[in-house]
């Protein structure tokens, strides 16, 4: 078993959490009733540049304050 940091780097890079990584189940916790979705707008969000994700923020922020 890896350490923490390790695992959540690995589960990072393949898009899934760490309890997956340790128990091969999806998160119980996660309410979404579309993790193939959220974890595509995951990966492309590391995807973007630096400059990209800060507007990407911005917009969530905006979202989440109206």
């Amino acid at each position: 078993m890896p350490p923490a940091d390790v695992a959540v780097k690995i589960a990072g890079a393949l898009g899934v959490f760490v309890e997956y990584l340790v128990t091969g189940e999806e998160n119980p916790s996660d309410k979404s009733s579309n993790r193939a979705e959220t974890r595509l707008l995951l990966q492309n969000f590391r995807l973007l540049s630096e400059h990209d994700k800060k507007m990407i923020f911005g917009i969530v922020k905006l979202f989440r304050n109206r």
